[in-house]
C-alpha cells in the first residue's frame, strides 16, 4: 500500500505531462499554420481555431472556417468509437459562401500516424441547379485518398436539366436525378511527409504547382459517371521520373463506357472501345520521348519535312479550281527558322511587288493540331480565302484602269501536330500552349516575319490613293493566336502592346477563337475603354461553340494556377481566355437565316465569285455591317430576292465607350458561322473576313 499513492501520483503526472505534450503539439502544429488564429483563452484539452482561407477566385469574400478541437488522449472519434493516443479531433461550423456552397459540418480524426476527415451536407448551387456531394471523405496513413460522391439534388432535377438544355435531353442519358458523379484520388504521400514539389521538366516552361507535383508524387484520379442510360469512367494516372534527367512524369489516362455514353464518345474513341473494355494512352508529360502508346502499341512522332522557298503551288493538294500560290515560313519546337531562306523569299517576294503596283500580304498563324505539311486543310483553306483576294483585287484593278497589287500570302507553320493520330495529339494541348509562347518571343521566327513585312509595307509609295496602297493582315488562330499577340508584345514580359510612335505594325490583326488568357489582354482592353488609340487594330472572334477555349483551356489554367507566384494575377483572367471573358466581349456576330437551308459548314465558297456574288449595282462587298450573303445562281449575278443569310455586328457591352477611335473588337460568333473550335474556313466566317476587309482594310485607310 506504501508503493500506491505514489505510483499512481507517478502514473497521474505522466500522464498530465503527456497530455500537455499532445497539447502542446497539437497547439504548434495547428495554431502555427499559415491563416489560422488560435483563441487566446483556449482551455487545456480544447481548441478554438479560426482559419482564414484565400481570397475566393470569383473575388468574393475570403472564407472563415471556425474549428472546435480537443486534445485529449482519450477522446470520442468521429465516428462515435473512443480512442486512446496522441492527436486531436477536430469539427468544423457550419460554413456558407454565399448562394454558391454551404457546408453542414465536419469532422476530422488527426493522429501521429493516420489522420481522416469527413464534410458532411455540401451542396453546391448554379443559379437553380444544386449539386449534394456527400460523404466526401480523406483517409492519410501509407498514401492520402480522397473520396467524393455527387448528385444532382432531387428538388433541382428540373433546374439542372434545364441549366444543362439539350446536351442532356438529346443525348438519351435518363433522368438527371439518376445521375452520380464519383471521384476517388490517391497520392504516395507517407502520413506526415509533404514532399518537396520539384520543378524539374524536359521543357523550359515556367514550373507551375501542378507540374512540381506530378513530377514529384504518384498519384491517381479515376472519376465516374454512372446513369441510367450507362456508365463513363474517367482514369488520370501519373508517375514521377525515375531516370536521368532531363525527363518529365509519365502521364496514363484510362477511358471506359457503357451504354448510351459510349454512343456519345468521338467515333475514333468509339471504334478502339469496340474491341477493347477500356482505352488507355500512356506518354510523358513533355513529350520528350516522341512517343505515345495507344492501347499500348507506340505511336511515334510525325518527321517533319521543310518546304522549299519561294511561292509553293497547290494545284496538287487542294481541290479548288484555283488556288493561289503560298509561300511557307515554318519553325521549330523552340519557335526558330527551320529555313531561313524560307523567310528571305517571303520578303524579296513582297519587296518585288512594292517594286511594280505594291502588295497585299496576308499572314496566317494555324493552331493546335496543324502544321504547314501537305495534307492540312489550313493550308487550302487559306489558299482559298486568298484567291479570292485575288480574284477581287485583279476585277477591281481593271475596272478602275490600274495594275492590281500582288496578294502574297504566307502561311506560318510550326509543329501544332505531333502525332498523325488524333487520340496521341490530345495529350499534347498543354504542352503545345508553351511551344506557341515560343513561337511569338524575341527567338522565334513570328516576330522578325512580321515586323519585316511591317517596315516593307509601311514603306512611302508614289501613289498615295487608297486603292494604291499596300496592307498587311496577320491572321491566328486558336495557339497561333496567342503566338501572334505574344510576338505583337513589346516584349516577353511586357503588359501592353508595341506602342512606340510611327513603328511600324500590321494594318489589321485577326484572332479566332484565341487561346490566350485574359489578363494578357487586360493592358490592351484598357487603352480601348479610355479611348485611347492601338497600334495594332484587332478583332477577337470567339465561337459559342468553342468547347477547348470556352471549357477545356479554363479547366486546364484552374489546376496550374498557382496562387502563391501569381498573386498579382486575378484568377478568373487568368483561367478565361481574353475572348471568352465577359468584361472583355464588346460585340456579338449574329446569324439570320432570310430563307431556304442553313449553309454547309464545308459548303461552297461563295468568295471565289468575286464580285459576281452580289446583284448588279449593289454595295455590299464594302458593307461589314450587316453582311448579306446571296444564293448563287448557275450563270451570272444572283438578284435581290436571292437574299439567303444576313450576319450583324450588335454592340454586347453596356460599358462601351463612344470613341472616335473604334479599331479593335471582341466578338462572340453565332455558332452557325463558327460552329466548333477549329473548323474556321466556313463560308459564312469567309465571307465576313472578306467584307471586314474591304470596309476597313487598307484600301479603307
Amino acid at each position: 500500500m506504501q508503493f500506491t499513492i505514489p505510483l499512481v501520483a507517478a502514473m497521474a503526472a505522466l500522464v498530465a505531462g503527456l497530455q500537455w505534450l499532445n497539447d502542446s503539439r497539437v497547439r504548434d502544429t495547428v495554431c502555427g499554420a499559415n491563416r489560422s488564429i488560435c483563441t487566446a483563452d483556449s482551455p487545456l484539452l480544447a481548441l478554438e481555431v479560426n482559419w482564414t482561407g484565400p481570397a475566393l477566385p470569383t473575388g468574393g469574400t475570403a472564407p472563415v472556417l471556425r474549428l472546435h478541437g480537443s486534445t485529449a488522449l482519450l477522446r470520442k472519434t468521429c465516428d462515435g468509437n473512443w480512442t486512446a493516443g496522441f492527436g486531436a479531433r477536430v469539427d468544423l461550423e457550419p460554413l456558407a459562401l454565399g448562394n454558391n456552397l454551404a457546408v453542414a459540418g465536419g469532422c476530422a480524426d488527426l493522429g501521429w500516424q493516420r489522420s481522416s476527415a469527413a464534410l458532411l451536407g455540401v451542396r453546391v448551387r448554379q443559379g437553380d441547379c444544386v449539386l449534394e456531394l456527400e460523404p466526401v471523405t480523406l483517409a492519410w496513413q501509407k498514401t492520402l485518398d480522397l473520396h467524393a460522391e455527387a448528385r444532382v439534388a432531387p428538388e433541382a432535377a428540373q433546374a439542372c436539366t434545364a441549366a444543362l438544355g439539350d446536351r442532356v435531353t438529346s443525348a438519351r442519358l435518363g433522368p438527371l436525378a439518376g445521375w452520380r458523379l464519383t471521384l476517388d484520388a490517391h497520392y504516395v504521400v507517407p502520413h506526415g511527409n509533404v514532399p518537396e514539389l520539384s520543378g524539374a521538366a524536359a521543357s523550359p516552361a515556367p514550373s507551375s504547382l501542378l507540374r512540381q507535383a506530378v513530377s514529384s508524387v504518384a498519384m491517381s484520379h479515376e472519376v465516374v459517371l454512372s446513369a441510367e442510360a450507362g456508365r463513363l469512367t474517367l482514369g488520370l494516372a501519373s508517375q514521377p521520373a525515375t531516370g536521368p534527367a532531363p525527363a518529365s512524369a509519365e502521364m496514363t489516362l484510362r477511358v471506359a463506357a457503357e451504354g448510351v455514353l459510349r454512343e456519345r464518345l468521338p467515333p475514333e474513341l468509339q471504334t478502339l472501345l469496340a474491341s477493347s473494355n477500356d482505352l488507355r494512352l500512356r506518354w510523358t508529360l513533355d513529350h520528350e520521348t516522341g512517343v505515345v502508346f495507344v492501347q499500348d502499341q507506340p505511336e511515334k512522332r510525325l518527321a517533319s519535312a521543310a518546304r522549299p522557298p519561294g511561292p509553293v503551288a497547290l494545284a496538287d493538294e487542294c481541290t479548288a479550281e484555283r488556288t493561289v500560290p503560298l509561300h511557307f515560313v515554318e519553325a521549330g519546337e523552340r519557335g526558330e527558322a527551320i529555313d531561313a531562306s524560307q523567310l528571305q523569299a517571303v520578303f524579296a517576294a513582297v519587296d518585288e511587288a512594292q517594286a511594280r503596283a505594291g502588295a497585299l500580304v496576308s499572314v496566317f498563324v494555324h493552331g493546335w493540331q496543324h502544321s504547314g505539311a501537305k495534307g492540312d486543310s489550313y493550308v487550302c483553306g487559306f489558299a482559298a480565302l486568298l484567291s479570292a483576294v485575288d480574284t477581287m483585287e485583279r476585277t477591281a484593278a481593271r475596272q478602275s484602269g490600274r495594275q492590281p497589287r500582288e496578294v502574297v500570302g504566307v502561311y506560318l507553320g510550326w509543329p501544332g501536330r505531333l502525332y498523325a493520330g488524333e487520340l496521341a495529339n490530345l495529350t499534347t494541348f498543354w504542352n503545345r500552349l508553351d511551344a506557341a509562347d515560343r513561337l511569338g518571343t524575341d527567338a522565334g521566327v513570328l516576330r522578325a516575319l512580321i515586323q519585316g513585312l511591317a517596315q516593307r509595307i509601311t514603306l512611302p509609295r508614289r501613289d498615295p490613293r487608297p486603292d494604291r496602297r499596300s496592307g498587311l493582315v496577320v491572321t491566328g488562330h486558336s495557339m497561333g493566336a496567342r503566338a501572334v499577340f505574344q510576338s505583337l508584345r513589346q516584349a516577353s514580359d511586357a503588359p501592353a502592346l508595341q506602342a512606340a510612335p510611327g513603328l511600324p505594325a500590321p494594318d489589321l490583326v485577326l484572332m479566332v477563337n484565341p487561346a490566350f488568357s485574359a489578363d494578357q489582354f487586360r493592358a490592351v482592353h484598357s487603352r480601348a475603354m479610355h479611348c485611347q488609340p492601338l497600334p495594332v487594330p484587332m478583332l477577337l472572334f470567339s465561337s459559342e461553340a468553342d468547347v477547348v477555349t470556352r471549357q477545356v483551356y479554363p479547366a486546364g489554367q484552374a489546376v496550374t494556377f498557382d496562387a502563391a507566384r501569381q498573386r498579382r494575377v486575378p484568377f478568373l483572367e487568368h483561367a478565361y481566355t481574353a475572348a471568352n471573358f465577359d468584361e472583355f466581349v464588346t460585340h456579338r456576330l449574329t446569324f439570320e437565316l432570310l430563307s431556304g437551308a442553313m449553309p454547309a459548314v464545308d459548303g461552297e465558297q461563295s468568295i471565289l465569285r468575286g464580285f459576281e456574288r452580289v446583284p448588279a449595282g449593289s454595295d455590299e462587298l464594302l458593307k461589314d455591317n450587316p453582311v448579306t450573303v446571296f444564293r448563287q445562281p448557275s450563270q451570272g449575278r444572283p438578284a435581290p430576292a436571292d437574299a439567303w443569310y444576313r450576319m450583324r455586328v450588335v454592340a454586347d457591352n453596356a460599358a462601351l465607350p463612344t470613341c472616335a477611335v473604334d479599331r479593335s473588337r471582341v466578338m462572340k460568333v453565332d455558332q452557325h458561322i463558327l460552329p466548333d473550335h477549329g473548323t474556321i474556313f466556313t463560308p459564312p466566317f469567309m465571307e465576313f473576313v472578306i467584307r471586314t476587309f474591304n470596309h476597313g482594310g487598307p484600301a479603307a485607310r
